[in-house]
């Protein structure tokens, strides 16, 4: 899985690409095989004048799936990533269950669990 992580506003330390690299891989790993590409862009929105303003977006290419798209704001850079994973995983749990529920309704599949 590959992990495209980008800082907007502020230089992106070491310690955070290793939390968000690690928070997106445990997030992300049971669905590892689905996931082609993330792209995470931190961002400090308010600068200076302080507040909620540490953004974190991500863009999950899947494969055979299309794309997912998750964001959060919070005060912590960190809680913000971890808020981030959290909705990936479950976005990406419900996208591969309907995936695997579309299949098993068509009648043309062998083995489909169709009930007339």
């Amino acid at each position: 899985m590959l992990i495209d992580t980008r800082a907007i506003g502020f230089p992106l330390t070491k310690g955070i690409l290793r939390h968000v690299k690690s928070r997106l891989e445990t997030a992300l790993g049971p669905f590892a095989r689905n996931v082609l590409r993330v792209t995470v862009r931190l961002e400090d929105v308010n600068a200076d004048r302080g507040g909620v303003d540490k953004r974190c977006s991500a863009v999950v290419a899947l494969r055979r799936r299309g794309v997912l798209v998750a964001e959060a704001t919070h005060e912590d850079m960190y809680v913000a990533v971890d808020d981030v994973a959290t909705r990936l995983r479950r976005s990406l749990k419900r996208a591969v269950q309907r995936r695997v529920a579309l299949q098993r309704k068509d009648p043309q599949r062998p083995g489909t669990l169709v009930t007339a």
